[in-house]
């Protein structure tokens, strides 16, 4: 599945903090949010960070990327079918009261009623999750429990659990998470520290203020100029000078390798024949090296997967076959979806100098902000997006159905029966051992690539840089992001 992490006026303002009782172990950062704040509907990687700040889950990985138990003190497979999870003694939301086995089934169902459509890769798997007793939950699956991955999906931080109130609506400001909402406005978001959280430690931050990136900025240089924001989620592909600049000032950078493709998929519009041919024109005409041009972080590549991955293929053979630029393409621009805070200037200009070099016509480019992109994406009037997702997820199966399972899916059929990845993820699903399921899907994202359903660009890596006085060693190189709990202060 790229988050920013905001001014101790505003949280006096929306807190009620005085100024006197700024804490000085607070986060301030900049993020692109969507209201609602739902820890269920992750759709970006700002999502992402503020769904693991409020919520946890059953099961979860270590630093070192083994599966461990979560909220849940361990599990058992009594049946061929069926999955039961015992609870932490004493767990606690962040009121001080128990945690129950019927609020986590609560929670489940919650998530399935809303969000379900966008959930399908674990739900399907599901037959009935109740609680058995206090402290222990029951999941009945349709499948074998043991090749499922259910354990593994689970993991997730849209499936951590969250209070629901009797009115079946959810309560941030009581939680299993890190941290609780105090405070969510248009403007501006405010957690603060669960004192109750299971893993709770004396040196995580006792505030985090999240404010929207600035309007019109190139984020890296609004953080810069402004003393408030501590901490930046940014890319490493940004333009040589910022790089040296952030180097110059010894802040702390938490650099991931390469963690990310930018890549083209077609929008609604082009999810036909003429739609697939133009792609497959791009896919060999585009000059990846005028996309890149002056930018640095980065590796060209024809694949979606980077190397070390599991689903990278080594045998990947680039089979597109000659293909003309369908007429309809000859004689108007193109409208490119895209994320502005993801496509700096420099970028955005390399993709228009690149694509006018393979067609012959400039792009109009609709840019909108992160957290209005899902609802762009589900339009109908751009012909194809520009944008950027994590390629790192342990969780193989949880990776696909992202991909494919969305609705619109992000990388979408290819016209004829064989080429119906989202169907074919299914399928592929249900083999047997993860060998055979990731054979499969390396085949599908060949396919995929091969027949204009994406095109990939190159690979880049996710950076986080803190201020003087933070300190993020602690914070493993596997991890998908640096968590609000994981921050330290010197």
């Amino acid at each position: 599945m790229n988050f920013p992490i905001r001014l101790a006026i505003l949280i006096s303002l929306v807190t009620g903090v005085s100024m006197a009782k700024i804490s000085s172990k607070q986060i301030n950062t900049y993020m692109a949010f969507g209201l609602p704040v739902d820890p269920a509907n992750v759709r970006t990687l700002v999502d992402l960070d503020l769904s693991y700040a409020l919520s946890s889950t059953l099961t979860e990985w270590s630093d070192s990327r083994e599966l461990v138990a979560g909220i849940a003190k361990s599990w058992e497979m009594p049946k061929k079918n069926e999955i039961k999870f015992i609870l932490k003694d004493r767990l606690m939301w962040s009121d001080g009261s128990e945690v129950t086995a019927i609020q986590v089934v609560k929670s489940f169902e919650r998530t399935k009623k809303d969000h379900g459509d966008s959930l399908k890769s674990l739900f399907d798997q599901v037959a009935s999750i109740t609680a058995v007793g206090a402290n222990t939950v029951k999941f009945e699956l349709k499948v074998d429990a043991m090749s499922s991955g259910v354990l593994t999906k689970l993991t997730e931080p849209m499936y951590g659990l969250v209070f629901v109130n009797d009115d079946g609506k959810i309560d941030l400001s009581k939680t299993v998470g890190p941290f609780v909402l105090s405070n969510a406005t248009h403007e501006a978001l405010a957690l603060k520290q669960n004192k109750k959280w299971y893993r709770y430690h004396a040196g995580m931050a006792e505030v985090v203020s999240i404010r929207r990136p600035p309007a019109g900025d190139e984020i890296q240089d609004s953080f810069l100029r402004d003393e408030w924001v501590n901490i930046m989620t940014s890319s490493s592909l940004v333009e040589k000078s910022v790089n040296e600049t952030f180097e110059k000032k010894m802040f702390s950078i938490w650099n991931r390798s390469l963690d990310k493709i930018f890549f083209l998929s077609p929008g609604s519009k082009l999810a036909n024949d003429d739609g697939r041919k133009f792609f497959k024109f791009l896919n060999k005409e585009l000059d990846r090296s005028v996309l890149t041009s002056g930018l640095s972080g980065f590796s060209l590549t024809q694949q979606f997967f980077p190397s070390g991955y599991v689903l990278f293929d080594p045998e990947f053979k680039k089979g597109l076959t000659e293909v003309s630029l369908p007429k309809q393409f000859q004689t108007r621009p193109i409208k490119i979806l895209g994320v502005s805070s993801r496509l700096n200037t420099r970028l955005k200009e390399n993709i228009k100098a690149a694509i006018k070099k393979a067609i012959g016509i400039e792009p109009e480019f609709k840019l909108v902000q992160l957290s209005d992109f899902e609802k762009a994406r589900a339009e109908k009037d751009y012909d194809f997006l520009a944008g950027a997702l994590p390629v790192n997820d342990p969780n193989v199966e949880g990776a696909m159905g992202f991909f494919f399972g969305l609705n619109p899916p992000i990388i979408p059929d290819a016209g004829v029966d064989s080429l119906a990845f989202s169907e074919r993820v299914s399928k592929a699903k249900a083999l047997p051992s993860q060998s055979d399921r990731n054979l499969e899907y390396r085949r599908i994202f060949s396919d995929a690539t091969n027949h204009g359903s994406i095109v990939p660009l190159f690979h880049y890596s996710t950076v986080v840089i803190a201020k003087s006085g933070m300190d993020l060693s602690a914070v493993p190189m596997s991890d998908e992001t640096v968590a609000f709990s994981k921050v330290k202060f010197k």
